[in-house]
């Protein structure tokens, strides 16, 4: 059910627990997350929605014969398939406890339910399917929270990104605050500058990285007024919860109280006092477990498989080349173990009763060699090419750029087509956007893309490298030492992962990427050109495509990088990055580079001309990682979540200019991140 909320029908007050006409349960209950006693049996009996906010004492007794008798009305518009903290859109605020259960075999304790006709559905009426997400114990740590008040709020006078750390004063009017530590999140909050209209305008609440792990939050918002001066009201679901003297005679939302009643406290010794606020809710973050324990068992299963050199290589095309920087172009499969149920999307990754990822075949991949001239002259390095958004190995191997960066690089560079976000992938995800239920495959896929990474890189310097075609006047072309990866715009952004898992690779460059495909996407010139383009006529209203784009991190957080940055940061796991950026990019906004900086503690270089909030600064040569943003002359964006209207072709240039290729290649000979630029490196006159 979408948009307003209806009066519960009093016939299913009585029902409760009521099974459908299949004998499925009719909704799913959530639990208090922040009661100390651990969830009951996953069996006992639930309130529907007693919520996270209901003690687990409480619930066993909110059952279907302590409904209010048939005459007594309801005093808020409630639907049980709804949050009901608010009667403008079903879903919101997100995101919510209310979409939680027990579960005491996760490691948060708790599992994700949604209700599928809770979200929102598509012009044909096909709504979201909940299994799927039912394997996460927890929103993702990457979530942008959201709400919608009945008129848009004046931001005017407010601190945005440039002003972060204003949200952890005394006067903000919004709080993410972390219910272990008592501490404030950075964030700062903005209207949707896509919304439809006034009332139907969302507020993001942007976090200013990712929140940690198996985590409880609040959320509240206070002192808010719309263009005229006015205040915003608080919904009449919200009010009744915050004052304590008015109950709604609805058992299962009176059930939510006592979890409630915990935020309102933990809020004011904050400083946010309870009868001054317009907004509260509380969520709880996904575990390391439900976001890292598939594609890690994946990667185990898979390196065992691999052993040392790769199960196989054949060279399918070798091409002589006259090019000044290229020997000799080399086209082949290697072998790579498959996890899913079918060759391509929409595919599902096997799991046994335990939910543990099981190994299916092994499958050819298509891979692209590039040797470069200066092979000619002795064994080179490898490098491991991630591409960009929706491309392929082969067509992206051919681009002069790269070209000229194998023989600067001094590298054989070699790539294989991104599962999950190739050119190959394109019809499905055309699908998948104008049906977004379709949508989880492609984490599935994303995963299995990771897996065929590793397996190119491994082969390469197994099988392949010994292979005739790899061999310059009788001896290979490549090195097996210190092996690196590079991975530009969408590269970078799953390229994250697979520099986290990999057992042979510690060293690369993600260029021009970000973190957090859901925040990141709307701000992309890429949006409106692409996805917009399929979800828009699908999806009509705003406030719902706001949401869907929200929820679908749980998606990215199977694949991107986001989940990984601070094993990448993290110096027990001998990872080195360099994290290379173009300023005021137009296809990766560099508010995502940011958030993925401070996510993983990199510190930035003097030399670049853009300096993110609360990241430490380093004269260079740095050792290690670190985080530098070149300028080619690209102009500012546009406030908000918006497209920017022209690509100035900084995106492009920037990974191939030549003082970022000859910083490139002194980092990946020496782990050193020394770049040639005299002062801040602005590559313009």
């Amino acid at each position: 059910m979408l948009g307003r909320t209806r009066w519960l029908p009093l016939a299913l007050l009585a029902c409760g627990l009521c099974a459908c006409d299949d004998g499925s349960p009719l909704f799913a209950a959530p639990l208090e997350d922040a009661a100390p006693t651990p969830p009951g049996p996953a069996d006992a009996a639930v309130d529907p929605d007693g919520g996270p906010d209901a003690t687990p004492d409480a619930m066993p007794d909110a059952m279907p014969d302590a409904f209010d008798p048939p005459d007594a009305e309801p005093r808020i518009p409630y639907d049980p398939i709804c949050e009901n903290l608010t009667d403008t859109h079903c879903a919101y605020p997100w995101p919510s406890d209310r979409w939680l259960t027990p579960d005491p075999d996760t490691a948060t304790g708790y599992r994700l339910t949604y209700i599928g006709e809770t979200m929102p559905a598509n012009t044909l009426g096909q709504t979201i399917d909940p299994a799927p997400y039912a394997r996460r114990d927890g929103f993702s740590p990457g979530s942008q929270l959201l709400t919608l008040f009945p008129r848009a709020a004046d931001l005017t006078d407010i601190a945005g990104p440039d002003g972060v750390e204003a949200s952890t004063g005394d006067d903000f009017p919004t709080v993410v605050l972390d219910l272990e530590t008592g501490e404030k999140v950075p964030h700062w909050i903005e209207n949707d500058a896509r919304a439809d209209a006034d009332d139907e305008t969302a507020l993001f609440i942007r976090p200013a990285s990712r929140l940690a792990p198996d985590r409880s939050y609040g959320v509240a918002i206070r002192g808010l007024r719309d263009a005229d001066g006015a205040p915003l009201p608080a919904p009449d679901g919200f009010a009744i919860l915050r004052d304590g003297d008015l109950p709604s005679e609805v058992p299962a939302f009176e059930d939510r109280r006592a979890g409630f009643e915990e935020l309102f406290t933990a809020l004011d010794a904050a400083g946010f006092e309870r009868d001054t606020l317009q907004m509260a809710w509380r969520f709880h973050t996904e575990s390391e477990q439900s976001m890292r324990g598939t594609l890690l068992a994946m990667r185990d299963d898979a390196v065992e498989r691999l052993g040392p050199g790769g199960l196989g290589c054949t060279i399918t095309d070798v091409e002589e080349d006259d090019d000044a920087h290229i020997l000799r172009r080399i086209s082949g499969t290697v072998t790579t173990p498959w996890y899913l149920d079918g060759p391509r999307q929409p595919a599902a990754i096997v799991t046994d009763a335990d939910g543990q990822p099981q190994f299916v075949e092994t499958r050819e991949v298509e891979f692209t060699a590039l040797v470069p001239r200066v092979a000619a002259d002795g064994p080179v390095r490898l490098v491991h090419f991630g591409h960009g958004l929706f491309g392929n190995a082969a067509d992206t191997l051919d681009n002069g750029g790269l070209r000229r960066a194998a023989n600067a690089l001094g590298a054989v560079i070699v790539g294989t087509d991104w599962a999950g976000m190739s050119t190959s992938d394109l019809a499905f995800l055309a699908t998948a956007l104008t049906d977004v239920s379709r949508f989880w495959y492609l984490g599935e896929m994303l995963q299995q893309g990771v897996i065929n990474q590793i397996a190119l890189a491994r082969t390469m310097l197994g099988v392949c490298r010994d292979d005739p075609d790899f061999a310059v006047d009788g001896r290979p072309a490549f090195h097996t030492d210190d092996p690196a990866f590079f991975g530009v715009s969408q590269g970078s952004i799953l390229g994250g992962a697979v520099m986290a898992l990999h057992p042979d690779i510690t060293r690369g460059v993600l260029a021009v990427g970000g973190s957090d495909f859901s925040f990141m996407i709307e701000r992309s010139i890429h949006f409106d050109s692409r996805f917009e383009l399929l979800l828009g006529p699908n999806y009509p209203r705003r406030i719902d495509t706001a949401l869907l784009m929200a929820l679908s991190q749980h998606v990215w957080d199977r694949g991107e990088s986001g989940p990984w940055l601070d094993m990448l940061g993290d110096p027990a796991e001998g990872r080195q990055v360099l994290y290379l950026l173009a300023e005021n990019d137009a296809q990766v906004p560099n508010l995502s580079s940011h958030r993925a900086a401070r996510q993983a503690g990199w510190p930035v270089v003097s030399s670049s001309t853009h300096v993110p909030w609360a990241v430490e600064v380093r004269d260079p040569p740095v050792e290690g990682s670190a985080y530098i943003a070149m300028d080619v002359g690209d102009r500012l964006p546009p406030t908000g979540n918006v497209s920017p209207l022209e690509d100035d072709g900084g995106h492009g240039a920037v990974p191939v200019a030549p003082e970022a290729l000859e910083t490139i290649a002194g980092f990946v000979e020496s782990g050193v991140i020394d770049p040639p630029c005299m002062g801040p490196c602005r590559l313009v006159e």
